[in-house]
This record gives C-alpha cells, structure tokens and sequence, in this order.
C-alpha cells in the first residue's frame, strides 16, 4: 500500500509542475477552447490513464533503452532540459520579495534540495513528495473552491474550433507523460499488476479532477487568460501568497523529478559527476533565463512532439524486443 501510495505521489509530483498548477498550460492548452475544454478533459483522463499503466508495465526497461538508444536517450535529455529549465523561470517569476536576501535563502533551498535528490536519488525524492505533495494539492483546492461561482463560463472565440482542442488535449497528455516517463516506467517495479492499474486509475482521476476545477475557475475569470500565472494572479493579498507558495511547491517537486531522471540517465553513459551534475541542474538554470513565458509559449509545443517520439520508442521498441525474444525461443525449439 505505501508503494502505491508513494508511486501516486510521484506521478502527480511530475505532472503538476509550474505549467500547470500556475495555470498557464490549462489556459494553453484547454480554457481558452471554451465549452469543448471539458471533453477535451475526459479525453485526457483516459489517455493519462492509459499512458500511466503502460509506463509503469514498462519497469527498468525504459532506463536499458536510454543506455542503449542514443535517440531515446538525447529525446529524453532536451525534455528534461525544456520542463527543468520552465520549473527555474516559474521559481524566479515567484520570488518578488522585497529584501534580496529572502530571495536568496529560498533559491539556495532549491539548489540544496536539488542536489540531495541528485545525490541519493529516489529515496530522497520519495521522502520530499510524501510531505510536499499531499500539502500542496489540499491546500490548491481549498484556494480554487474560494473562487467557484454559479456566474455563466465564458466561452472563448477559439471555442469553436473544436478538432483543434482535441489535438491540444492529446498533446498536453503526452507533453506531462513524455518528462515524467522513465520514472513513472522505474515506479512500477515494486509494484503488482494489480496495483499498477489501482496507481494509474488513482493518478489520472486525481489529476483530471484538479484540471476541471482549475478550468472551470479559469472560465469564470477569463480576463487572466493573458496572465504568466493566471491561477495566482487572480488573487490578492494573502490568498496571492498562499497561491505563490502552492505553485512554488509544484515547481520544485516536478524540478527535483526530473533531476533525478536526467541525472538517473546519464549515469549509465558518463561517469563523470560533476558533468552530470551541470546537465541536470545548472545548464536547465542558464535556459530558464529565456522566460518562463517563452518557454511554455515556444518550447513547450516542441517538447510535445519530442515527447511522441520518446513514448513511442519506449512503448513500441520494448514491444519489438519481446516479440524477438519470443521468436528466438520458438526458433530454438524448432531446431531441437
């Protein structure tokens, strides 16, 4: 049950980064279609489900393929770079406080943190995600239920264009599901058949259902559809900075993620720490500086078509291996 338990929280971790609990990925990639967003929504909680089985199906398999595939491999690494590098542009649009040295103590934390998750790997991760995980999703509904209404949604001009919806519902799916996937493939390891179906089925509907309502709250305040951080900028004075903290949390637990899964990866190829140490945490630092905007705007997209490539490789390729295992044991048997 605590592996279950930890796995769910790891998922959501991933998925819930800066993008998404600030608001911007749904506005992106969902709100501003308007009415066909809520489809759109079922569409992603099966496909988030479906994903997540067959990831977590997967197990160490997906970490052999990125030693082995150098295509898997450098896919996985500029994915990891674009969403670490979005998780420090969402932590410097957060840090606004006055006195420099505020600022200062918190981006060290994040560094500190960063490292012990390189260091140790996912025991570490798992440890931080019990505490912050669960604190940061009770704490993010109760803020949105405050600014649920019965006023009508607004439907936007993009409403109408609903094929295109989908195509962004299918495309935000695999850009959350394609950074997270080795993890999300490793988690599985510990798990059961049975229990890999529970922890997907748990994770997506946890999920969709934290969509909906920041969608539907996002509908009921289209003004800050143009906003960088539309779920935070609706508020004001203290429920803004209980806001800014709860996106903190989603930034740093999707940022620690993906050290551990690029760090995780590159180890396999290159024994040299503090070179992986740059990769995964000063070099996403230094691309952060284009902007968190940029990055979700531009980059994001990008990583979405990355991210088919990736899943594909994952998926199908270990699909093919066992095919030709499968024919080399039959192969063998004939020839006896």
């Amino acid at each position: 049950m605590l592996n279950c338990f930890l796995a769910i929280l790891a998922i959501i971790g991933t998925v819930i980064g800066s993008g998404f609990i600030s608001g911007k990925e749904i506005v992106v990639f969902f709100a501003r279609f308007g009415y066909f967003s809520f489809p759109c929504i079922a569409l992603a909680f099966i496909l988030f489900f479906l994903l997540f089985k067959k990831l977590l199906s997967l197990g160490d398999s997906a970490i052999e393929k990125l030693k082995t595939s150098k295509f898997a491999f450098f896919i996985n690494l500029f994915l990891c770079l674009f969403f670490s590098s979005a998780m420090f542009a969402g932590i410097s649009n957060l840090l606004v406080f006055d006195k420099i040295v505020v600022n200062f103590v918190i981006f060290f934390i994040v560094l500190l943190l960063s490292f012990i998750v390189f260091k140790f790997g996912m025991g570490s991760l798992n440890k931080i995600n019990f505490i912050l995980v669960p604190f940061m999703l009770i704490v993010f509904l109760v803020m949105l239920t405050t600014k649920l209404s019965i006023k009508p949604l607004s439907n936007s001009i993009e409403g109408s264009f609903g094929g295109v919806s989908f195509v962004y519902a299918i495309l935000y799916v695999i850009l959350n599901t394609a950074n997270g996937g080795v993890i999300i493939a490793n988690l599985g390891q510990r798990l059961s058949k049975k229990q890999k179906t529970q922890v997907a089925f748990i994770s997506a509907l946890t999920l969709s259902a934290i969509l909906l309502i920041a969608n539907i709250v996002l509908l009921l305040n289209p003004t800050s559809f143009s906003s960088a951080m539309p779920l935070v900028n609706m508020f004001s004075k203290e429920g803004h900075l209980i806001m800014t903290f709860v996106v903190f949390i989603g930034c740093l637990t999707t940022l620690l993620t993906l050290v551990v899964t690029l760090s995780s990866s590159m180890r396999g190829l290159c024994k040299n720490e503090f070179l992986i140490f740059f990769v995964s945490v000063i070099m996403p630092l230094i691309i952060s500086l284009l902007g968190f905007d940029f990055i979700v705007e531009y980059l994001y997209p990008l990583a979405s078509i990355l991210g088919i490539y990736l899943l594909c490789d994952l998926l199908f390729a270990t699909r093919v291996k066992k095919l030709s295992i499968l024919s080399r044991r039959v192969n063998r048997k004939n020839f006896k």
